[in-house]
């Protein structure tokens, strides 16, 4: 018994993570992002477990596991999902993600009237961070080059 409602193989979950991109380049929220990067980090089991996906591409879909916009997406969906990463902190790239919202915190003319949009940002080890728009930019690039290079086709 399915248990996925709606979603059939590894390619309509790429293209919910397709539509979850667009929803947060129309507006950033808390809502919108979480479900990206569960859906950004979900996307390897998929892959694996797909009967449709060639042997080829689900090998060669392990190497995303090392992938560091993956791998960010791992730690705020973990982090969501369980309210903190306690498993396997060894491996924790991303120290810390912020939201903010209110005048002049998320993009000009976008959000609420009087309410505007957020605004998130993460710090990662090494010294860096990432604001919400380039991760999602960052992993769709990474799933758009996967999917056209393995010719994962509809299904």
């Amino acid at each position: 018994m399915a248990l996925t409602y709606g979603f059939s193989s590894a390619r309509s979950l790429y293209e919910k993570l397709q539509r979850d991109a667009e929803a947060l380049k129309e507006e950033v929220n808390s809502d919108r992002f979480f479900n990206f990067v569960v859906t950004g980090y979900s996307l390897i089991d998929w892959v694996k477990k797909d009967p449709l996906v060639p042997p080829k591409a689900k090998t060669a879909v392990e190497k995303l596991y090392g992938n560091r916009w993956i791998k960010v997406c791992k730690d705020l969906a973990t982090a969501s999902k369980h309210f903190s990463v306690t498993k396997y902190t060894d491996k924790v790239i991303t120290l810390s993600a912020t939201s903010e919202q209110g005048f002049g915190r998320g993009r000009f003319g976008r959000g609420g009237f009087g309410v505007g949009e957020e605004r998130i940002e993460g710090k990662l080890t090494k010294n860096s961070s990432f604001n919400c728009l380039d991760l999602v930019n960052d992993v769709m690039n990474t799933w758009d080059n996967f999917f056209s290079s393995h010719g994962i086709c509809k299904s």
